[in-house]
């Protein structure tokens, strides 16, 4: 997978994470075309990044226990 490709991955973990509409860990992979050890790899990657991930049992979803955006690309030099 290279650069884009994983950043548009990225991308859509975090708006599932945001909408609550991951699923456990074998759905999310579903959704993704991905194994699990692959969404696990990327959920770690969003956590080394700064996203503070849990996973809620009841509601079979991951989420995001402080409210931090995602911002992968370029911002204009003050």
């Amino acid at each position: 997978m290279n650069f884009i490709e994983k950043s548009k991955m990225l991308e859509r973990v975090d708006q599932l994470i945001r909408m609550k509409a991951t699923g456990t860990a074998g759905e999310l992979a579903k959704k993704l075309n991905q194994s699990r050890s692959s969404v696990y790899n990327t959920l770690d990657l969003l956590r080394d990044m700064g996203a503070d991930i849990k996973y809620c049992e009841s509601r079979k979803s991951y989420y995001y226990t402080t409210d931090k955006i995602l911002a992968i690309g370029y911002k204009k030099n003050k």
